[in-house]
């Protein structure tokens, strides 16, 4: 376990090196993760109905009767392929971003619900969709076709294959969870496998998103971070961290510019980063750095990016402070330090509970002797609180326990 960095900066703690699972953490895991992941999930959907009702960054129109509707071509690219298709894909070539598509069919209020099922529902489309296309399009007499979100094309119902749906410097449509942009894809600096870490966007909506950053679906910004490129959507980061939307507002000059350079973090943290950005996913690789993460998370305006991450260093670090077991002690230490350094007060007074109620086993751990001394002496200081009240002869009958507690009392009394 790596110590605590310098210059204040966030311990560098390889992920998924702590202890083993206990039957404690299998039952308080699950219960865990769901509420996080119903927490994370409710933020993405807020996020991106906030993207459509204040019409960030939108760069299609939609004319309903004498109702004007803006959106954004990626998040309908991914939500309702078929739908995208049938109104924007027949039309794009010669469209531009000021020209409203006529959308026929439809009531404005029907359309503006439709349009807030397809940015904020966690759940798949793919039916919802179908009764639309079947309801508004083939009933006025336009031959339905589906897209093929597989290979880019579209196909009529007898499987044909018909024009291209995207350009052809479009990628492939294809999105497997796993899959990382080319740029980052060489070697030992692969992000994200199957053997790292299992992926799991918040929801429906959150994998649905993060087809497009995978696969670079209509990006119209470039991200450098440390020599590697990240192709994004600038609605999409907007919606979802506030450093980014004062960025790209137009208050700062990078607004007008192609490609932006972001400087104090490393490949791996900004695909972590962009990964929860579109997925709302719920894990970090082996390699991340927790405790970078968190700075990352505050900096960018990520407060579940945070919260993942505190989950992840309850989870891992401190087996949400179930009874001790072995080779978990040195990493709730780990984690004690990581709190102190990024400023999670909530977690760093959990640990510190934690620790002072087993403290007899950390007193002679070697590792707490490598702790920085103003947080041994907030342990020994709420440890020596704690006993206040407690006779020393009831103690006395706690064997172990109670020597040492009455030893950091009597040193600390005098």
């Amino acid at each position: 376990m790596a110590g605590c960095g310098e210059g204040g900066a966030a311990p560098v703690v390889p992920l998924g090196s702590p202890g083993v699972c206990t039957k404690g953490l299998q039952r308080k895991g699950p219960c865990e993760r769901r509420r996080l992941k119903a927490v994370v999930s409710e933020q993405l959907s807020q996020d991106l109905l906030r993207l459509l009702r204040e019409e960030i960054h939108t760069d299609v129109t939609f004319c309903v009767g004498s109702t004007l509707f803006k959106a954004h071509k990626a998040v309908l690219l991914a939500r309702v392929p078929d739908f995208y298709f049938h109104t924007i894909g027949q039309t794009s070539d010669n469209l531009t971003n000021l020209e409203p598509i006529a959308v026929e069919n439809f009531e404005a209020s029907e359309f503006r619900k439709f349009l807030q099922i397809v940015y904020s529902s966690n759940r798949s489309l793919k039916n919802y969709e179908e009764e639309i296309l079947r309801k508004k399009i083939v009933e006025r007499g336009v031959p339905q076709k589906r897209y093929d979100f597989s290979f880019g094309k579209c196909t009529d119902n007898d499987g044909r294959s018909s024009v291209e749906f995207l350009d052809k410097k479009s990628s492939p449509c294809s999105l497997l969870k796993h899959e990382v942009p080319e740029d980052i894809s060489d070697g030992e600096d692969n992000l994200i496998s199957t053997d790292n870490c299992d992926l799991d966007p918040a929801s429906e909506l959150g994998e649905d998103l993060l087809k497009l950053y995978v696969k670079h679906y209509c990006p119209d910004i470039d991200i450098y971070v440390d020599g590697k490129s990240f192709k994004a959507h600038r609605a999409i980061l907007s919606a979802r961290s506030s450093y980014f939307a004062a960025m790209l507002s137009g208050c700062w000059a990078e607004s007008s510019q192609e490609y932006i350079t972001l400087q104090g973090i490393n490949h791996v943290e900004m695909n972590v980063m962009m990964h929860f950005i579109y997925g709302g996913t719920l894990d970090f690789p082996d390699k991340a750095n927790v405790g970078q993460i968190l700075n990352m998370a505050d900096m960018y305006g990520l407060e579940g990016l945070k919260e993942v991450a505190i989950y992840i260093l309850r989870r891992d670090y401190c087996n949400f402070f179930q009874k001790p077991v072995p080779r978990r002690l040195a990493s709730v230490l780990e984690c004690l330090i990581i709190a102190h350094t990024v400023g999670v007060d909530s977690l760093f007074a959990d640990c510190m509970k934690w620790i002072v109620k087993h403290f007899a086993r950390f007193w002679s751990e070697r590792s707490f002797a490598n702790v920085p001394s103003e947080i041994q002496k907030s342990c020994l200081n709420m440890l020596i609180q704690s006993l206040t009240g407690i006779s020393i002869s009831h103690m006395r009958k706690e064997n172990q326990r109670s020597k040492c507690f009455i030893q950091v009392h009597n040193v600390y009394s005098k």
